[in-house]
């Protein structure tokens, strides 16, 4: 008696083990790069919630201005502020940093931003040619002004973004643009957000 309660018990768990079994994104060599939604999601098990989509705005140049306060001066009682501007090309990277007026590769944005050419990238607050977007925001805050440039082409349409979010271990969030997968984001960082539109 013990056997066969034994043996139907093992079968149950088993059954109700496979039913919660999702083949991907946990296995990776199910799916890959360049897949479509649908076969994604004809290969896979549904995702945790439902599908996330956004348009994402058509990438332009940019140009951000800072007014940065310096260093109190007593011997100068007036004193203007520091202009920092920090222009983005389409991918938003830093293409040009120019402190009143001196372009420079590196500064940092503290109260008094460098005009020298001895900062170095590991300094807090410090920013780069070729620092993203996220990572001028991070070291200098949002601007006081923004610019935006025109789009390269006028029949350019934004991209669609959609995000399938998998709670599984790890959680899993797999990125498409315009229908075609291009990111697969494993662990913590799994959980990006839509952007407020």
């Amino acid at each position: 008696m013990f056997k066969k309660f034994y043996g139907l018990s093992l079968l149950l768990i088993s059954t109700v083990a496979f039913a919660d079994f999702c083949p991907c994104p946990s296995s990776f060599n199910l799916i890959q790069i360049g897949n479509s939604l649908d076969q994604i999601l004809k290969t896979c098990c549904a995702p945790s919630s439902p599908p996330k989509t956004y348009q994402k705005p058509i990438p332009v140049p940019q140009k951000w201005s800072y007014n940065i306060a310096p260093p109190p001066n007593p011997a100068n009682a007036v004193q203007g502020s520091v202009e920092l501007i920090v222009t983005f090309d389409e991918t938003e990277k830093v293409t040009n940093i120019t402190v009143n007026a001196q372009s420079l590769t590196t500064t940092n944005c503290g109260s008094a931003p460098t005009t020298s050419f001895s900062v170095t990238p590991a300094q807090a607050g410090t920013i780069q040619i070729g620092s993203t977007a996220a990572q001028v925001i991070a070291a200098c805050r949002e601007p006081m002004f923004k610019q935006l440039g025109v789009p390269q082409t006028s029949n350019q349409t934004p991209p669609i973004i959609t995000e399938l979010q998998y709670n599984g271990p790890p959680p899993v969030t797999l990125k498409f643009v315009n229908g075609s997968l291009t990111e697969i984001i494993k662990g913590l960082n799994a959980s990006p957000t839509a952007p407020a539109q």
